[in-house]
């Protein structure tokens, strides 16, 4: 994923980190594939853990269903975003 700047937004991290997740990832994976720090990840974990996104176990990384629902909202809104720009 290219983005359009070196600094990421919270938001684009955290849809970020459910996307990669979504059919469930280890930890060194995801840190990877996200290019999150260690730091980085265990702050963003605990945000989507606690609020029921994202579920671990063994470290496996999992978007729950609730995780896949704000993706789904999030892509849909920014759709309609960019057909209304045009």
């Amino acid at each position: 994923m290219n983005f359009p700047s070196k600094r990421r937004e919270s938001l684009v991290i955290s849809i970020s980190v459910l996307k990669a997740a979504s059919k469930g990832i280890r930890k060194t994976h995801l840190i990877s594939s996200v290019s999150l720090s260690y730091g980085q990840f265990i702050k963003y974990m605990q945000f989507l853990k606690i609020h029921g996104f994202i579920e671990e176990h063994d470290g496996f990384y999992q978007t729950t269903k609730k995780g896949l629902e704000l993706i789904k909202e999030l892509d849909s809104s920014m759709l309609i975003r960019s057909v209304l720009a045009t």
